[in-house]
């Protein structure tokens, strides 16, 4: 289904570039078409945060009326549910990952205090992870097995960060580093130093580094991806090198076939499929920033957000000829 998805939009790009005459000029060409995913009434500055695997499931967020912070949500095959709020109007809940079984990590901020505590949902509660006291922490990923990779730091010194997992089962793990980006259903999570990147193991302790890699870095159906002068590169949990992005200065995702890779050149949402590039030919492009998740589907479409004229964001699907 993939590969004829993908096939046909190439296909209708070369007819659409090499076409002439009247005929051709009133031909329709396919465009992907965003379909705004539903919000609660009243939001602003709603974005997306992360999907799972499985792409039933997306986790955002938005501003919701009169509420200080923000209102957790979550898509199940695009039906909208809102997480509920975490006991008061000025605590903010801030989903960032999902796994296949829609169990939901990010943080809960308060404001009051300018503190931060990582959290777990799933049945319709929240569960506070394990947090030193006069620290906080934020929960990055979650893997289909239910372990979660996050950071800690002390609210004295927040720029100064630990990488810590949350095993599903068995005692916390942490380690000096800088950045969480990820765990695999395998154990092995990737995170950033202030000068490289690594490829821990839960079970057995051994570390991969990967010299240069820097942030945005990002761990999508077991590959990492980050850019590089020569475009985005593409490595294995292992550390080796699976292919290089001509041109890429942005990744957010592969699909598990990896014949097409979902990023951006220049901060133009851009597409690879088997090595070729294109620029996504959409009315609403999907906005290419750090603060804004994206990713490229197994079925095919691919999730971000759009920009309004008048600045507004909005979480979407993006849909092959509609």
């Amino acid at each position: 289904m993939r590969r004829r998805v993908f096939g046909v939009l190439i296909g209708g790009l070369v007819l659409a570039s090499t076409a002439a005459g009247p005929q051709a000029a009133a031909a329709e060409p396919c465009r992907w078409i965003a379909h705004d995913l539903p919000l609660p009434a009243n939001s602003e500055w709603a974005r997306t945060s992360g999907s799972s695997e499985n792409n039933r499931f997306i986790v955002g967020e938005a501003e919701v009326g009169s509420d200080v912070g923000q209102s957790g949500l979550l898509w199940d095959d695009g039906v909208l549910t809102r997480l509920p709020s975490a006991g008061s109007s000025s605590i903010g809940v801030r989903p960032k990952d999902v796994n296949n079984d829609g169990v939901v990590v990010g943080r809960q901020v308060f404001y009051g205090q300018q503190r931060s505590l990582a959290f777990r949902w799933r049945g319709g509660s929240f569960e506070l992870l394990p947090t030193p006291a006069g620290y906080s922490s934020r929960a990055e990923g979650i893997n289909n097995l239910g372990d979660v990779v996050g950071e800690v730091w002390h609210e004295d010194d927040p720029e100064v960060r630990d990488v810590v997992v949350w095993p599903r089962t068995g005692s916390t793990t942490s380690l000096s580093s800088y950045i969480a980006v990820g765990i695999s259903d395998g154990g092995k999570y990737a995170h950033l130093s202030q000068t490289s990147g690594f490829v821990n193991d839960l079970a057995t302790g051994q570390q991969v580094e990967l010299p240069g890699a820097r942030r945005p870095m990002v761990l999508d159906n077991d590959r990492l991806f980050y850019a590089t002068a020569a475009g985005i590169e593409e490595r294995a949990l292992t550390g080796e090198l699976v292919a290089t992005w001509d041109s890429g200065t942005w990744s957010w995702g592969r699909t598990s076939s990896g014949n097409v890779v979902f990023g951006a050149i220049n901060r133009v949402a851009t597409l690879w499929q088997w090595g070729i590039h294109y620029s996504l030919d959409s009315a609403k492009q999907p906005v290419v920033s750090e603060n804004y998740y994206g990713d490229v589907t197994d079925g095919g479409a691919l999730i971000g957000v759009y920009h309004d004229a008048r600045g507004g964001s909005h979480p979407a699907r993006w849909f092959w000829c509609g």
